[in-house]
């Protein structure tokens, strides 16, 4: 099997942000515009509940438009002619298959992070320290995620078949894609923590990240049968 270099790739990652500055903006923008209403949801604040039940309905349409993003990262990295069109087009075509990655994202770190709390409220040390265990299958999930979109837009196949997919690339490059998943994880807190950042490239920054990480990965199983 090839060998995968890490720094290629993280190099490869910052070119394709700096070459693609203009889509990255426009990618983190409309990403932020269909997110917006789903975070005002879940946020602290004064919203009336039936108001946050039909802003939180809008994470139906978060999955379709993180493929849509990751379907121009995917084009551009590959050099293919690019049109704004492009994202409605994943958006349509990937809908139902996006939306049920997505939900089934959200729905298992939630489960994770209520065990973690309640574990870790235990008055012993014993189940305190055991509770950490549910963080790390969180951080897990989260490298995992580094494939799970690059994978439904290059091969378009089951939500099963990505999980599984997912699952065993991120055992088999477990050190690339923790590395990966590290970096990615500090751009994004820092670009929340300026806040415009989070609007004017942060989506667009990790679709770069996650798609040229899958392409390089994938690399390494040119020869090999079908997972």
């Amino acid at each position: 099997m090839k060998k995968i270099a890490l720094w290629p790739i993280i190099k490869a990652s910052f070119t394709d942000i700096y070459e693609n500055l203009g889509w990255v903006l426009f990618m983190s923008v409309i990403w932020s515009g269909f997110a917006a209403p789903f975070l005002f949801a879940i946020f602290p604040g004064n919203l009336s509940t039936p108001l946050r039940i039909i802003l939180g309905s809008s994470v139906i349409v978060l999955g379709p438009a993180t493929a849509g993003c990751y379907y121009i990262a995917n084009k551009l990295i590959k050099r293919e002619l690019v049109e704004w069109r492009d994202f409605f087009y994943a958006f349509k075509k990937f809908f139902w298959k996006a939306a049920a990655l997505t939900l089934i994202l959200i729905t298992a770190i939630a489960i994770l992070l209520v065990n973690f709390i309640f574990y870790f409220q235990m008055h012993s040390p014993f189940i305190k320290v055991l509770s950490i265990v549910w963080l790390y299958v969180i951080i897990f999930l989260g490298i995992m995620q580094t494939y799970m979109f690059p994978l439904l837009i290059e091969q378009d196949t089951g939500i099963k078949k990505i999980v599984k997919r997912s699952f065993l690339l991120s055992i088999d490059n477990i050190g690339i894609t923790l590395v990966i998943f590290l970096i990615v994880t500090a751009l994004l807190i820092i670009c929340i923590l300026t806040g415009v950042g989070a609007l004017l490239v942060m989506m667009g920054m990790k679709s770069f990240f996650d798609t040229r990480t899958f392409l390089s990965v994938m690399e390494k199983y040119e020869d090999a049968p079908e997972l």
